[in-house]
């Protein structure tokens, strides 16, 4: 009488090599991207989380930092990204500041896009013209920077298909 016992345990242990080595190449092939907020790595955040909350709520005492436009919008529409920056004691339009943007896909870093340094328009603070060919969710961030203080601040878009 023979007995399969081997066999089975032998396959068995295949089954287990094999599924190690497909776990493997499913993690060579797509690798954890690092995602960047205002051109920080989450490492750095991390490391100085702290300081930044310190350093946004001294922000958020003595401006009101807001994006304007449509938060939906098609891709021919979606060209430039706006701030509205105000002093909370007078009410009055910073035009000190300097404000850089950056555009981003939530959860890759493939198609980041430095927009380089904010130009104040008729009390708007807007980003230089881009150009997005796909749809879908995006990510405006603005590195506000008045005298020693700063904030990182972000806004949600999401990205239609134009129509036309």
């Amino acid at each position: 009488m023979k007995n399969y016992w081997p066999f089975g345990i032998f396959l068995l242990a295949m089954v287990v090599v094999g599924l190690i080595v497909l776990t493997i190449k499913v993690a060579v092939m797509n690798p954890v991207e690092l995602q960047s907020i205002c051109q920080r790595s989450s490492q750095e955040i991390d490391a100085n989380i702290n300081e930044i909350v310190k350093s946004r709520e001294s922000f958020l005492n003595k401006y009101n930092v807001s994006f304007e436009g449509a938060l939906q919008q098609d891709t021919k529409s979606f060209r430039q990204i706006f701030l509205r920056l105000s002093n909370k004691k007078n009410g009055k339009i910073e035009t000190d500041a300097k404000v850089s943007f950056f555009l981003t896909r939530p959860n890759t870093i493939k198609e980041d896009k430095n927009l380089g340094e904010g130009e104040l328009v008729e009390g708007l603070w807007q980003s230089q013209s881009f150009e997005v060919q796909k749809e879908g969710r995006y990510q405006s961030e603005a590195l506000v920077e008045i005298g020693e203080d700063s904030i990182c601040v972000t806004q949600e878009y999401f990205i239609q298909k134009s129509i036309n």
